[in-house]
């Protein structure tokens, strides 16, 4: 056991099945000082991962995922997915057919000088 925590008890807190324990049982304290909410990071993870907050925000919802045993596998799964859905599109090709048509719509949406 690591700080006084069962693996099964480990993994249920990253999970999101229970909140974090410290050494003594008690709930950890996830969100210290001037760190944001849970919710607040998990309000703005697509961005975070987009890279579209502004440096202060994106350092501070940075610090929460870092240190946050609740909201980091979230995190970790939004990552994965988007990486799952990268190399099933990079497999991926539209037909012939479908391009000729969107090059012809492009073509013809120009407008005139």
């Amino acid at each position: 056991m690591r700080n006084g925590m069962s693996i099964i008890e480990r993994l249920k807190s990253l999970l999101g099945g229970a909140p974090p324990r410290d050494g003594n049982g008690a709930a950890a304290d996830t969100d210290t000082g001037d760190m944001i909410s849970c919710q607040e990071a998990l309000s703005v993870i697509q961005e975070f991962i987009d890279g579209e907050l502004e440096d202060a925000s994106y350092e501070r919802v940075k610090a929460h995922f870092d240190v946050c045993r609740r909201c980091y596998p979230y995190l970790r799964l939004e990552e994965a997915f988007r990486e799952a859905l990268r190399r099933a599109g990079m497999q991926a090709r539209a037909p012939e057919a479908l391009k000729e048509r969107l090059a012809r719509a492009l073509t013809e949406s120009e407008p005139e000088d």
